[in-house]
């Protein structure tokens, strides 16, 4: 039995949550982040490689294989490349909200695109949810500064997170497009998903290739940080298989990402308690306003 999509939608945004609380968690404990995602990223490699190994000889012999291929190393592409932008544009932003914020309006273009591209419904009511959604996320993720020149001094070298903020949001458009046109090909989420990771696994192998001696030296370390990020690959191959189905049964694949990106409210709620998190009338009121939005596009 399918379900509705909404609710692979949600079940994306759930398995983010799990994600983005281990990454937050390794880093805390001084691990960089582009050593999490790769052992994240090769982890959940072997995973899909498990799933979509008895199909990749139909997948081979299909008549739209080349397609694919083509279709899924685009959306791999554009997906590592995001995934990198989007860490340096957290990194280098005086405030990681402003960055974020930027990055999650590829709603907006996938919304809008979807219709000429792929042929995609699209109605005002529910793009007025998908935008509620967008709004509350940045009502959550935008922290103020009373002192400006703080962040002058965080960023003395000029904005470069905003372009690359800009260049996250174009990737992860890209990146959707890629998936939806290997779903329309045929083929399932198991297999795009290997291609997808494929090429992730290759970019950061390729960005880490200096410093991947090091991550093996300290076995003390390495007993403890296994564990944790065999836990967040497990988190990574089930939000993506979710994503894919979410994006192949939404009658728009931008309504299935502003669903997934509500990860943000859960993580918000969650870090409350966990990392004693400030929660205050303006992270409220964006709380209200996703909640409400995921009404409109679910009824």
């Amino acid at each position: 039995m399918t379900l509705p999509w909404y609710i692979y939608s949600i079940l994306t945004s759930f398995s983010l949550v799990g994600l983005v609380l281990c990454i937050r968690w390794l880093t805390s404990k001084g691990f960089a982040p582009k050593q999490v995602l790769l052992f994240a990223i090769g982890f959940a490699l072997l995973g899909f490689l498990g799933i979509a190994g008895p199909t990749l000889d139909k997948v081979i012999n299909s008549d739209h294989f080349f397609s694919f291929l083509a279709a899924g190393s685009f959306a791999g592409i554009f997906a590592s490349i995001g995934h990198w932008a989007d860490f340096e544009a957290i990194k280098r932003a005086p405030n990681p909200g402003y960055a974020t914020s930027i990055r999650n309006c590829s709603i907006l273009p996938v919304t809008i695109l979807s219709v000429f591209l792929f042929g995609s419904s699209l109605q005002l009511f529910k793009l007025v949810g998908a935008m509620l959604i967008l709004f509350g996320i940045m009502a959550l993720v935008i922290e103020r500064n009373p002192h400006p020149e703080e962040d002058k001094e965080s960023n003395p070298t000029g904005n470069p997170w905003i372009a690359l903020s800009f260049a996250a949001l174009v990737c992860y458009t890209l990146m959707v497009f890629g998936m939806k046109k290997a779903i329309m090909l045929g083929f399932a989420p198991p297999e795009i998903c290997l291609c997808i990771y494929v090429i992730n696994f290759l970019f950061f192998s390729f960005i880490c290739r200096k410093e991947v001696k090091n991550y093996f030296q300290d076995k003390a370390k390495l007993k403890f940080f296994l564990p944790v990020v065999i836990i967040l690959s497990f988190f990574a191959l089930a939000a993506n298989l979710l994503s894919v189905k979410g994006l192949e049964l939404a009658p728009n694949p931008g309504y299935h990402e502003a669903l997934r990106n509500t990860n943000i409210l859960f993580v918000t709620l969650l870090a409350i308690p966990l990392f004693s998190a400030r929660f205050d009338k303006q992270k409220m009121l964006g709380v209200i306003i996703i909640v409400f939005g995921i009404f409109i596009l679910v009824v």
